[in-house]
Parts: C-alpha cells; sequence; structure tokens
C-alpha cells in the first residue's frame, strides 16, 4: 500500500493578503531589524485580525504614521532639552561670574590700611563666601535655648565672658562722644551677636577718661569658643563741628586653640590701635560653660544702685565684674508691661560647672548684698532679698551651652 501524503492546508485568504504585504514592504532585511518589538508582535496578530489586504494596508499606514509621529515628538523634546541645558548652563556661568565679582567687591571693602601699623588689615570677618553670607545679620540664636530639655550626651564646650571694653588711648584726647558697633562672632554660627550697640551719632555715650568702660548691652547668649571668637570693631567720634572722625576700626580674635593651656583666674585682654585710638578688650575665660540669664524684678520700692555679676575665680579684681545695672547710667528703667522687670544692660554670663555665680547687687546708702548661684544644665532657680526698703526678686535662668 502506498505510503500516504500529507497534503497542505490551502493557506486563507486573509493570510495570503498579509503575506504577499509583508512580501511586498519588508523585503528589505535593514527595515526588517529598525522595526520594533511592538511592529514584530503586530505582524503576528495580523492574520488574526484583518480579514483582507485593504484592512492591513491601512492598519501599517496608520502605525507608521504614528511611529512618525513619535520620532518627530522625541526629536523636539530632544532639542526643547537641549536648549533647557544650554540656557541652564549660561545661567550657572552668569550666576557664578556674578558670585564672584560680590565676593571679591565684599572682600575688597573689609581690607584697609592701618595707618598705626602701617600694613593693610581687614576690619570684618572675612573667612565666608560673601556671595551668600551677610556680614551684617544677626544672630537667630537666643538664650536659654536648653532650659526645659536636657541634651543628651552633651559637651562642656569652652566660653569667655567680656569684662570691659576701654579706650585707653586717644590722639584727639578726652572727653569723647562715641558710637558705632563692637560685634562678636563665634563657632556657632559666625553671625553678628552685638556687644556694644550705638549705631546713630544721636546715640553716642561720652566717655571722659581712659579709665571708664563703654556700656555694654552684650552678648545676648552665651558664646562657644572652638576655634576662634572673633570682635570687629567699628566705633566713630561725634564732632559738634565738622564730619565726624572714625575713632576704630579692626579686626580682633581670641584663639580657642590654645584656650586648653590658659588658666581660668587669669583675665586676658586683646589691643586694636587703629586710627585714632587705641581700644583695649579684657575678658575671662571660661571652661566647661554653662549659660546664665539673670532677671530682677522690684517687688516693692524703688530700687536705685548697681548690680554687678562675677565667677568665683575672678572675684578679687572688682574692675573685673560684668555690669548688668546701674541707675546712675539709665534710671531705674524698668519692663513696661507693669511686672516691673529690670532692664538689665546684660543679662547673660557664663560660668564654670566647678565655679558659682555671684551677683552683687549694691543700693544706694544701703549695705552691699551677695548673692551665689550653683551652676546647672538647665532649670531655674528664684530667690527674694530685702535691701533696705526695696524688695527684689532675683530669677537665674541656666541653659547648656551647645550647638
Amino acid at each position: 500500500m502506498a505510503p500516504r501524503k500529507e497534503l497542505d492546508a490551502p493557506p486563507l485568504e486573509g493570510d495570503m493578503a498579509v503575506e504577499r504585504i509583508f512580501q511586498g514592504n519588508f523585503s528589505d532585511p535593514e527595515e526588517e531589524e529598525e522595526d520594533d518589538d511592538d511592529d514584530d508582535k503586530m505582524r503576528c496578530l495580523l492574520p488574526l485580525i484583518y480579514d483582507n489586504e485593504e484592512e492591513a494596508c491601512a492598519a501599517m499606514v496608520v502605525r507608521a504614521a504614528e511611529r512618525r509621529r513619535r520620532g518627530a515628538e522625541e526629536k523636539a523634546r530632544e532639542v526643547e532639552e537641549e536648549k533647557r541645558r544650554a540656557e541652564e548652563s549660561k545661567r550657572l556661568k552668569e550666576e557664578a561670574v556674578w558670585r564672584r565679582k560680590k565676593d571679591e567687591e565684599v572682600f575688597s571693602s573689609i581690607r584697609q590700611y592701618n595707618p598705626k601699623t602701617k600694613c593693610v588689615e581687614y576690619t570684618r570677618f572675612p573667612f565666608a563666601d560673601f556671595s551668600t553670607f551677610n556680614l551684617d545679620e544677626p544672630s537667630p540664636v537666643l538664650a536659654m535655648r536648653y532650659t526645659d530639655k536636657q541634651i543628651r550626651d552633651c559637651a562642656h564646650l569652652y566660653s569667655i565672658n567680656v569684662l570691659a571694653v576701654k579706650i585707653v588711648s586717644s590722639d584727639k584726647g578726652f572727653p569723647l562722644n562715641v558710637y558705632g558697633n563692637i560685634i562678636l562672632r563665634d563657632n556657632l554660627d559666625k553671625k553678628c551677636v552685638y556687644l556694644f550697640s550705638r549705631p546713630g551719632r544721636m546715640d553716642s555715650e561720652l566717655i571722659n577718661s581712659e579709665d571708664q568702660s563703654l556700656i555694654l548691652t552684650g552678648p545676648s547668649r552665651g558664646l562657644v569658643l572652638m576655634d576662634y571668637i572673633y570682635i570687629e570693631v567699628d566705633l566713630k567720634m561725634k564732632l559738634d563741628q565738622g564730619k565726624d572722625e572714625q575713632l576704630s576700626i579692626g579686626l580682633l580674635d581670641i584663639d580657642g586653640r590654645v584656650a586648653p593651656r590658659v588658666p581660668t583666674t587669669e583675665v586676658q585682654s586683646c589691643t586694636l590701635e587703629s586710627s585714632l585710638s587705641t581700644v583695649e578688650v579684657r575678658y575671662a575665660l571660661v571652661k566647661e560653660a554653662t549659660e546664665a540669664t539673670v532677671e530682677f524684678q522690684v517687688l516693692d520700692g524703688d530700687f536705685k544702685g548697681e548690680i554687678t555679676a562675677h565667677t568665683t575665680r575672678i572675684e578679687d579684681s572688682i574692675h573685673d565684674r560684668i555690669v548688668l545695672h546701674d541707675s546712675r547710667a539709665c534710671g531705674a528703667v524698668t519692663s513696661s508691661d507693669g511686672s516691673r522687670v529690670f532692664q538689665l544692660f546684660r543679662r547673660v554670663v557664663a560660668v564654670c560647672m566647678d565655679e558659682a555665680l555671684v551677683l552683687t547687687i549694691v543700693p544706694e546708702a544701703v549695705t552691699a548684698y551677695v548673692l551665689r548661684f550653683t551652676p546647672y544644665l538647665f532649670g531655674a532657680q528664684e530667690n527674694i532679698i530685702n535691701c533696705g526698703a526695696v524688695k527684689l526678686g532675683v530669677k537665674v535662668t541656666w541653659s547648656v551651652i551647645s550647638f
């Protein structure tokens, strides 16, 4: 018996149409390689979708048009992205030029020839990018930051107390009407912490001799001494006739790197010779420091006198005590909210954890009264004292000095 021959099934009409389309339109192997995976899938599905050659041709035309449209859109996106990148690159270059120019302008403005030393010196803090750093921006950090909470693993940082600033010599003699600013910058944020602030000539202070200290009104918080603390001095002399003159201008620094080797009992000083005077800044180093914020409230009577503060290790010198209040200089100024809280010249003192804060209250015609407070890292202490006919409430608020 002869072997059976298997006969191929006749192709369907739709299959033949699609086959002719493929043979007519995609005979070039290079064009077939350019088709994407979606086209291959659609070709496999064409026999199942389309019933005749006209529908298959129309579908392929639509797909070709869609590919051209997507290609045009992609090219337009590439052109737009290239344009955006070019504009961004141009903007960045222009900004870099502007930043460099601004930095150079500010840097040049804070360098000045000092006739006393015959050198070009910095008059303000120079170690910053002045295209973004504002030399006149006050520090936003306030006192008593950590009064209500304790920091875990807090480090006992070094600090300083500025005791006094004096004009120890003047080319114009004395008395002097002085105004201007003295600014401190520490490691916390390098921004302005005012020590002396009388920016207008109408608010000038009369200095009668080289022994008289300027009335300091800061710092407003505990200072951090790790690397350097910078002191910017800009003092002017008000004249009754003619243009006011520059009394002192320049930059001082306190080197925190040598602080571990300096005895805390030693009062130190740094001097600035410039323009028409020599300015001396006296300060005391405070190791393992915590911040004490002092407040006085008049509970009864009318207080007139002086209030000073110091730590136990430098109590021998009465001239190195921090003046918190002096009614001879400002009168008995209290708050306007009815609480009768003193408006102190200064209210922040750095205290070593191994020392004590000593407040000396000297009313007029009454024996001095001395209060001692043991330092803490947080919290507050209060006391009430009777100074003759005056009753005062005293509050000391503690806060660790930290970043």
